[in-house]
């Protein structure tokens, strides 16, 4: 159908206008809603937290201290262990030794016959002196374990030193003979002023223990007293214990006869002291060295430890000819000496 003009016109119009509007409505901005942003008030706020103690450093473990209880248990059974009795004298001035911590360097030797506070062996009771009074036994200190090592929380430390018994502070010592010779030592003979006259040193001599040569790639031979002499027994190795010993052929042959008839020492003994039956009953008549003294007893024999050793031995030392034991008699080597030949008469 065709579309008159007039109302063609009115239709184009409608068309554009719809145009235009549209156009319009694509290129209008956006309608953007407001953001409502919450206003937030920062405010200080100061927090008080009350102190607290601050925790204590860790404890360190405590370092176990050494059981020595074996070492106190030997010490206790030794000479050194038990040097109180009546006639060891018991006093301010044998202390000196036997007692250093109760020694008073003022005491003083006193006239006989009371000149120390003890009880000879034919005493019927107790000499006390005026110069050094006499020390009970429950007051009496010894040789305790202070006396020889430094001590911390009762325990003795690695290490010798000598505690002065005057000035009651340890003295350092180079070696353990030096510490022994604090009370070892002899005064016979020396004019010391104080007159006190004892035999204690020990000498290690003879050409056996001396002879370094002798030890020449072998066992070393002792120059410490704690080499023979275990510190805290006091007891002393035996010959054996470094010495292997062939029963065949040692002494002739005849060590298998005597080995429990005679010390080593009894032969061995380079100092020349007397041999014979050991005077104490109990040791089975053994011979070892002896020594006998003059006192206000009378001569005494007393079994004594050489140690002054050799090598060699003299058997006529003991074997010698109208020997009062009925020994067999021998030469210096050990042989049976020939008999001498009885003279013949001429006619």
């Amino acid at each position: 159908m065709q579309i008159p003009k007039p109302k063609m016109f009115v239709v184009f119009l409608a068309v554009l206008l719809v145009l235009i509007v549209g156009g319009c409505a694509a290129e209008a901005p956006a309608v953007v809603q407001p953001t409502l942003e919450p206003i937030i008030e920062y405010v200080q706020v100061t927090v008080v937290v009350a102190p607290t103690e601050a925790p204590p450093p860790p404890t360190p473990e405590a370092t176990p201290l050494p059981d020595q209880s074996e070492i106190v248990t030997a010490w206790e059974g030794s000479a050194h262990g038990s040097t109180w009795g009546e006639g060891n004298g018991p006093n301010t001035w044998c202390s000196r030794c036997h007692s250093p911590q109760n020694w008073d360097p003022e005491s003083f030797i006193g006239p006989p016959p009371s000149c120390f506070s003890c009880k000879f062996p034919t005493d019927a009771e107790m000499r006390i002196a005026e110069g050094n009074p006499f020390i009970p036994e429950d007051e009496w200190i010894g040789i305790p374990c202070e006396t020889c090592h430094q001590m911390e929380n009762g325990v003795a430390t690695q290490g010798i030193a000598w505690l002065n018994p005057v000035s009651m502070e340890y003295v350092s010592v180079n070696t353990p003979n030096e510490l022994c010779e604090k009370c070892h030592v002899t005064t016979v003979g020396t004019g010391n002023p104080v007159r006190s006259a004892v035999s204690h040193e020990i000498i290690l001599g003879g050409p056996a223990h001396l002879n370094y040569a002798g030890f020449i790639e072998e066992e070393t031979p002792p120059t410490y007293c704690i080499d023979c002499h275990d510190p805290h027994t006091q007891q002393p190795v035996q010959c054996q214990d470094c010495h292997e010993i062939d029963a065949t052929t040692h002494a002739m042959g005849r060590y298998s006869l005597m080995a429990d008839t005679l010390t080593c020492m009894a032969c061995h003994d380079a100092s020349g002291a007397e041999v014979g039956p050991h005077p104490d009953e109990a040791e089975g008549g053994i011979w070892t060295t002896t020594l006998t003294e003059v006192g206000r007893s009378g001569p005494t024999t007393s079994a004594i430890i050489s140690h002054s050793i050799q090598y060699a031995v003299a058997c006529d030392r003991c074997h010698f000819d109208a020997n009062p034991w009925e020994l067999t008699v021998y030469t210096a080597t050990g042989e049976v000496p020939e008999p001498t030949p009885t003279p013949t008469s001429t006619p």
